[in-house]
């Protein structure tokens, strides 16, 4: 009698465990792609915009982009910020339909806020930096074809400084071209406005191509005719750097409530000028972007960027 029981409890219990075992799915494997499930669904995931060059811009040998003087940003929205941002990326060698302002480069500009203004000019009286005007950080905004520029973060004390928003003070490019054939781009600077005799510095910008995808870059001294004389040694022309840089609401504008700037300092990316007598013609920066770390410096780039300086 008692085996009997035991039997039928057994059984009892073997059928609710084939119950519950047949109701559930098998795990899914660490190597079964997750993907491949999601485009089952009814929304499928969509793949990530691509920001290439322009087809039609690659089977042409050489195409001048127009050179855009910055515009004011000042208290606009954060939605009319992008919308300009698109009208000159839709004028840029990285036209597409489908592109949207990075969320890593863009995301934290907020709305309604000022801007600094472009000029290499000082502060005001009140300790506040001007925000009226053309704003300093729509010259990478406006120009996006640029994907790393030269920059002078600083202003100069002297107050009989002759040029403050001339395009050679602010350091926008006199010409702008791309190579099809040879994949490169090619910026081209007046000059260095400023002989450094302080703390100061020139740095390279990499705000367009980070929000291009173009995260990494490498200064090919051996492409070079000017090698930057750099603060850290750990610098893009020793070894492959990151660009880090992003938009977001600061403070060293000096105003309250803080103004939407560029960030952050990236020491790897300053150096410093300090000959007035160097006057060297047309030297040459030769630099090798990736989208992805490379394995090498010497790895082929997903694409070339020339900087020229004709006088410094």
């Amino acid at each position: 009698m008692k085996i009997n029981k035991i039997i039928i409890a057994g059984c009892i219990l073997g059928a609710l465990a084939c119950i519950y075992f047949s109701g559930k799915k098998p795990p899914i494997q660490k190597s079964q792609p997750v993907v491949a499930e999601q485009n089952n669904q009814t929304n499928e995931v969509k793949p990530p915009i691509v920001n290439d060059v322009a087809q039609k811009y690659k089977n042409k040998k050489n195409t001048n982009i127009a050179v855009n003087y910055p515009v004011s940003l000042s208290y606009l929205t954060k939605e009319k910020i992008y919308e300009i941002r698109k009208r000159y990326v839709a004028q840029s060698i990285f036209e597409n339909p489908n592109y949207e302002p990075s969320e890593f480069v863009f995301g934290q500009i907020e709305s309604g806020k000022p801007w600094m203004r472009a000029t290499v000019c000082g502060r005001m009286e009140d300790g506040k930096y001007n925000i009226n005007g053309p704003s300093e950080e729509a010259r990478f905004i406006n120009n996006p074809t640029v994907l790393v520029a030269l920059e002078y973060p600083f202003s100069v004390t002297n107050p009989n400084y002759p040029d403050c928003e001339s395009v050679q003070a602010i350091m926008l490019p006199k010409s702008v071209s791309y190579n099809g054939e040879t994949n490169e781009i090619t910026v081209v600077y007046q000059n260095f406005p400023v002989v450094i005799q302080n703390n100061s510095f020139y740095q390279f910008n990499g705000i367009n191509a980070k929000d291009f995808g173009y995260d990494y870059f490498y200064l090919d001294k051996s492409k070079s005719t000017y090698q930057p004389e750099f603060f850290n040694s750990d610098n893009p022309s020793e070894k492959v750097i990151q660009f880090q840089n992003f938009l977001h609401l600061g403070s060293s504008c000096g105003h309250e409530g803080g103004c939407n700037n560029g960030s952050p300092r990236q020491p790897a990316l300053e150096f410093t000028y300090k000959s007035p007598q160097f006057t060297r013609q047309n030297v040459k920066l030769y630099l090798k972007l990736w989208k992805n770390s490379p394995s090498s410096p010497d790895a082929p780039a997903d694409i070339n960027e020339i900087i020229v300086i004709e006088k410094i």
